[in-house]
């Protein structure tokens, strides 16, 4: 559906006419209110507000959500009408409306405005499209208070933002109210804190995560895991500084891009320096650090490091938004023949990466749009996007194109994984660049002796570790699978009468090796002797969301066996059996 098509459909309209309702029941609320923009969004509607000197919260939606309802059981039409500048002017300034002022005198001269009215009770600037009468509404629930500044503009005012739940049908509400409450249980800064896996400091700032042993651990197992595909497909690991002289990233384009990039002065050499936004031209040096031949190619190398951007303080919230930035990154520089092979391997590596996480994937093609800001020739992206597209109906992946989300030096190919709750997140990327490689002007000998420039393709499995843990973390909602859990099993004793039994099976535990890379075939275990009820130690360790509970009691060393608690189930296993056990969970 086009976004013309979205904002005509029904629900839209309804969403959008429910946005003036709010209004006209503030105005009768808060005569004094002053009104910004209030349009449609993907769950409901907002409205901008600026209330004056009065304080406006989540106390008070009930009242304004009450005085909606009455105003929709009138079954008030909304009437459109066409308006002169003059007109819309003095409507505006009559109403001491003073956003709305702005907003009309910022229309381009000749343009249509018009109004809509809701019955006899309100008037309010606007293009519409709308439901002809307020009966129409459908379901609807004032969700939450939020500050906004005007235009987005943090040198603007701050107005109050209310926004507003709706759908067609009260099912199709409720249905959302769920899923935002199992949202909320899953949200990753909750059960990161509950799970002991990260935390923040004033001190350290906003925006800059600490990783607990725990979360360490997690961290590592997911980098190792990304990673390990593409060692089994020859990639070489290289080690970069965490700082440049911004000469590199002039080179790159991205300081005339991004001129606000953190840079300082050295005071014992004068150098300008900048901590990296990304990895890339480092490596980009190292391609360059030797003559190249067609034969060597490609050129893989691979490393797992961080990066740092600013961020807005309010765009910041866990790990979904960070200042450090762990990548699992790569750099291929190849011929125009290889791109095919390349891309074929990411792709498989990426399908079956998610596929063990347990996230359907599909596709979004990244593309330029006509605006300023990318790098390379018009001719150079043509060729990229077209083979990029021709690639993904090779591999016969469902994709759609998102113009205008290409990155500044070419455009990707970005998958897209759906979560537990079907929520959408952009995760894996793979980048087709035709413009870094020509800038900094690389080059290999081709087998005619001629001098050729590589092809550079940029590829992140997890893409930011932190925002994909986050990802993870409310996908599972804090159940990791067996192999990829921090603390996989934990041994409860009933009482000092089984110590020996005990040892015997944190025997089989560390003899035990699984089917994963090197540093994490050991299981990883701990053991709860304390001198605590079980009831408590289960709690506990469930509280924790560990894969694996043992319970060993005086009947269990009579028999042999391990009483196994999983999430799901529980049953019986023998000692010496334990350990082909656990390889299955």
């Amino acid at each position: 559906m086009s976004k013309e098509e979205n904002s005509n459909s029904l629900v839209m309209r309804m969403r959008h006419t429910l946005s003036h309702v709010m209004a006209a029941a503030v105005r009768e609320l808060y005569p004094e209110a002053k009104f910004g923009i209030g349009p449609a969004i993907d769950t409901g509607f907002y409205y901008d507000i600026d209330f004056g000197t009065t304080k406006v919260t989540e106390t008070d939606l009930t009242r304004i959500e009450k005085k909606m309802r009455g105003i929709i059981a009138r079954k008030l039409p909304m009437t459109y009408r066409e308006v002169s500048r003059d007109e819309a002017l003095k409507w505006a300034k009559e109403g001491k409306q003073d956003l709305k002022v702005e907003l009309i005198n910022e229309l381009p001269e000749g343009e249509k405005i018009s109004f809509y009215d809701l019955g006899d009770i309100f008037t309010d600037l606007c293009k519409g499209p709308h439901v002809e009468n307020t009966s129409e509404c459908g379901a609807f629930k004032l969700e939450k208070v939020a500050g906004a500044y005007w235009r987005g503009d943090e040198k603007r005012q701050m107005l109050t933002r209310i926004y507003g739940l709706a759908f067609e049908t009260e099912a199709e509400l409720d249905e959302y109210l769920k899923k935002q409450e199992e949202a909320k249980a899953r949200d990753h800064r909750k059960l990161g804190k509950e799970l002991e896996l990260f935390c923040f400091s004033e001190l350290v700032g906003s925006g800059l995560p600490m990783f607990t042993p725990r979360g360490t651990i997690l961290r590592d197992i997911l980098n190792d895991f990304a990673q390990s595909y593409r060692i089994k497909n020859g990639y070489q690991k290289v080690c970069i500084p965490h700082i440049a002289l911004v000469d590199l990233y002039k080179t790159s384009g991205h300081y005339e891009k991004f001129p606000e990039m953190l840079q300082f002065v050295s005071q014992e050499s004068g150098d300008h320096l900048a901590l990296k936004p990304v990895n890339c031209p480092h490596h980009s040096q190292i391609f360059a650090s030797q003559p190249r031949s067609y034969k060597e190619m490609p050129v893989k190398y691979l490393e797992t490091t961080m990066v740092y951007r600013d961020e807005r303080k309010g765009e910041l919230g866990g790990l979904s938004r960070v200042r450090s930035i762990t990548q699992d990154d790569s750099h291929v520089f190849c011929t125009e023949e290889q791109i095919g092979q390349v891309f074929g391997e990411l792709i498989a590596s990426a399908q079956d990466l998610y596929e063990k996480i347990g996230m359907k994937l599909h596709l979004r093609l990244s593309f330029r749009d006509d605006g300023d800001g990318y790098t390379g020739t018009p001719e150079m992206w043509e060729k990229a996007q077209s083979a990029i597209q021709a690639m993904a109906e090779e591999h016969k992946i469902e994709y759609f194109i998102g113009i205008g989300e290409a990155a500044m030096y070419g455009p990707k190919m970005d998958f897209m994984a759906t979560d537990a709750l079907g929520r959408e997140w952009q995760v894996a990327t793979v980048q087709l660049d035709y413009a870094t490689p020509s800038r900094f002007g690389l080059e290999y000998i081709d087998a005619d002796g001629s001098k050729k420039t590589p092809i550079m393709i940029h590829c992140a499995l997890v893409g930011s570790i932190e925002r994909f843990m986050s990802v993870l973390i409310e996908h599972t909602a804090g159940w990791f699978p067996f192999w990829m859990a921090p603390e996989q099993v934990r041994i409860l004793t009933i009482n000092d009468e089984v110590a020996d039994y005990a040892d015997k099976i944190k025997a089989v535990l560390d003899e035990t090796e699984l089917n994963e890379p090197l540093e994490h075939r050991k299981i990883r275990y701990s053991l709860d002797d304390r001198n605590e009820s079980l009831g408590k130690k289960i709690r506990e360790a469930t509280k924790m969301k560990i894969p694996c509970i043992l319970i060993v009691g005086p009947k269990d060393v009579e028999a042999g066996e391990v009483s196994v608690r999983l999430k799901d189930k529980e049953e019986k296993v023998k000692l010496e059996k334990l350990g082909e056990y656990l390889k299955t969970l």
